[in-house]
């Protein structure tokens, strides 16, 4: 009986199913392994190619003075704030380094062939722009924050007006939260409770400025109306002057 099973094991179905799974999976390895090759040299390439355009930009950025302009402008006070040690210019390069090696990462993983890969990779650079023009969005958003901030501090203190820090604070919040909510929209995350969220944050800032300026402001109004009446009553003649 143990004889005529293993000869029913060796020569019957049970081994035609091992040695066609076998088949099987060496015909798929020898179609996958130059995919693999290929998705692996992409990626060696990619990542050079990253390199070697990182240094360029950052070449050229500081050739143009461009970290003096982000001085300038406050962007690099943008960055530190963020805890970003690098020059603008190597954020800059990096940046690009990323993005052309992560590029060049989705198409080396396209060269598998594989479904699910290739769906997520289309995915990726359809939603790719999106991500480009929130953080644009983002980066732009705080450089005029910085400025309008500025801006306002200037006017304040000009104006003698109460808590003029203040004043810069609150300007620079709203820019952001701006900022921050039209970067959202613009990933298409959760479109409707940013909007919301938005106009709640706006409404409770504005009132509190308001409150703010009419608590603060009440000696400032009263001298000035004070002011305006005694120079009426200065202005109108006296009823008894031709007497």
């Amino acid at each position: 009986m143990g004889v005529l099973t293993r000869r029913w094991i060796m020569d019957g179905p049970f081994t035609d199913a091992v040695m066609t799974t076998l088949e099987k999976f060496y015909e798929g390895l020898e179609q996958f392994l130059p995919n693999l090759l290929a998705a692996l040299v992409i990626i060696a390439i990619g990542w050079l190619v990253a390199w070697v355009l990182k240094r360029l930009i950052r070449r050229a950025l500081v050739l143009a003075r461009f970290d003096q302009f982000c001085d300038t402008t406050g962007a690099s006070q943008v960055l530190a704030r963020a805890d970003i040690r690098a020059a603008p210019s190597e954020c800059a390069g990096r940046f690009a380094f990323w993005i052309v090696f992560i590029s060049f990462l989705m198409i080396g993983l396209s060269a598998l062939n594989v479904g699910v890969i290739d769906r997520l990779i289309a995915e990726f650079f359809m939603y790719l722009p999106k991500i480009f023009a929130a953080l644009l969005i983002l980066f732009v958003g705080f450089l005029i924050g910085n400025f309008l901030s500025r801006a306002a501090l200037l006017a304040a203190v000009n104006a003698n007006m109460p808590s003029p820090r203040a004043i810069s604070l609150v300007v620079k919040f709203l820019i952001a939260i701006l900022a921050f909510a039209m970067a959202l929209e613009q990933l298409e995350i959760a479109t409707s409770i940013v909007t919301a969220a938005f106009i709640i944050a706006f409404g409770a800032v504005m009132l509190g400025l308001a409150l703010a300026f009419g608590l603060g402001g009440r000696d400032v109004a009263r001298r000035v109306l004070e002011k305006q009446f005694l120079e009426k009553k200065e202005q109108e003649p006296d009823e008894f002057s031709h007497i």
